[in-house]
This record gives C-alpha cells, sequence and structure tokens, in this order.
C-alpha cells in the first residue's frame, strides 16, 4: 500500500516562487507554456503528466493564475481529480544569481483532500498542505529533475484501518522529495518522505510511461534511484 503516495505527483509537479500573502498579478502570454512544451505520449501517456513534466524538463519560465491554467489544460485529458478549482497560480522562475530553479504552487487556502488516485476503487486517506508550497529544483546527470521542499508542508494522511492493518509497511508521511527521472525507457516518479510516526524513510514510484504504480519496487530501480537521492 505504500504507492498510495504517488499521486501527488501530479499535484505538486506544477510550478510556483510565491511569497505567502502576495497579490497575484496577471501573466504575461510568454510565461504560459503551451501543448508544445509536454511529453509525447509514447513517453508519458497521461496528458497532465506530460504537460506538467514538460513544463519542469523545458525549464520554461512560468506565472499562471487559475484562469490561464484552465484555458491551457482544457483540451487535456486525466484520470485524476485534481482540485484545479483550489489553485489561485502556479509558477516556475530560474535565478540569475545561481541558474537554480523554484518550484511550487498557491492556493486558495489550505488543502485537505481525498488522495486523487484510487487503489482497488478505494482512495486511501488525503492530502494535507499549507496554503503556499514551494521546492527548490535541481537537475542531475540522466536526466533527472529533483525537487525539495523548501517551503510549507505536504503530508500523506493515511486512513486509519489502513494504518492499523499494514503497520509495517506504510504510515502518514511528511513528503520531502520529488524526482522525476527516466529509467530503462521510462519516466518515474519518486516520492520521498518521512513517516510521522516512526520517523523512517518512505519512498514510492509511478511509472508515468504506463502510468502505473510500481509495487513491489524492482530493486535495481530503487537502487538507480538511490544513487540520484542518497
Amino acid at each position: 500500500m505504500r504507492p498510495g503516495l504517488l499521486p501527488l505527483a501530479a499535484l505538486f509537479l506544477l510550478a510556483a516562487r510565491i511569497s505567502a500573502g502576495q497579490s497575484p498579478a496577471p501573466a504575461p502570454v510568454s510565461q504560459r507554456p503551451g501543448r508544445e512544451v509536454s511529453f509525447a505520449p509514447t513517453e508519458i501517456k497521461d496528458t497532465f503528466f506530460a504537460y506538467v513534466l514538460g513544463i519542469i524538463r523545458a525549464a520554461s519560465e512560468v506565472d499562471i493564475d487559475n484562469a490561464a491554467m484552465r484555458g491551457i489544460l482544457v483540451e487535456f485529458k486525466s484520470a485524476l481529480n485534481l482540485p484545479f478549482d483550489l489553485v489561485s497560480r502556479v509558477t516556475q522562475h530560474s535565478s540569475e544569481a545561481d541558474g537554480t530553479r523554484a518550484v511550487a504552487i498557491e492556493f486558495s487556502r489550505p488543502v485537505s483532500i481525498p488522495i486523487p488516485f484510487s487503489l482497488l476503487f478505494y482512495h486511501p486517506g488525503s492530502i494535507v498542505a499549507s496554503q503556499v508550497v514551494s521546492f527548490a529544483e535541481t537537475t542531475a546527470a540522466g536526466p533527472a529533475y529533483i525537487l525539495t521542499l523548501s517551503e510549507g508542508s505536504i503530508l500523506v494522511d493515511v486512513d486509519d484501518w489502513l494504518e492499523v492493518l499494514f503497520r509495517a509497511y506504510i504510515e502518514d508521511t511528511w513528503i520531502r522529495h520529488l524526482v522525476f527521472f527516466p529509467w530503462h525507457g521510462e519516466w518515474i516518479g519518486l516520492l520521498q518522505g518521512q513517516g510521522r510516526r516512526t520517523g523512517r524513510e518512505i519512498r514510492a514510484y509511478f511509472d508515468f510511461t504506463k502510468n502505473s504504480i510500481l509495487f513491489p519496487t524492482p530493486a535495481s530501480l530503487d537502487a538507480a534511484a538511490r544513487v540520484l537521492l542518497p
């Protein structure tokens, strides 16, 4: 059941660098990437994933409010039930000083929503996040894209009965890193965090090319990911 963490990838691979309380301003058209940034369907199956991960890969300067985001995504279809009405603004910017990038998302209020992906037709818990969530982004060899939480908080709150039943495998988890990288010709997403009950490291993987949870995790995949995120 650890893979219940993976739906977060769809929500938090949108980008932003916003100070809390800052009023959104209209974004120039040049900062609203179109479909051209998307991955091909043969690389990433879901069109929504293909778009947001394409933004990360392209290192695009992005500043999109809710209305602009809906205008871009109206043609995209996804199996995910994401709370677009709660999203106020998403952006991605590079620092002129050192070339690093910042990615995050700003909601209209603190968020508590069902995990937007089901396991056996059941949503196994909730995503609880602060109103502003920011990540520092780095690019590793490979290529690989590593996002490290720098502001705010994200908790995967697993339903209590699941945590009791699968106590040795799952627990509520504070998310610390999101990693996006190729492996054996497929694009993989890794979510890494810290268990709220035990403090142990928890990792979960998603195959974007096949649009499926990877469970159990292949040992060779976990070994490759640990090179990127020890």
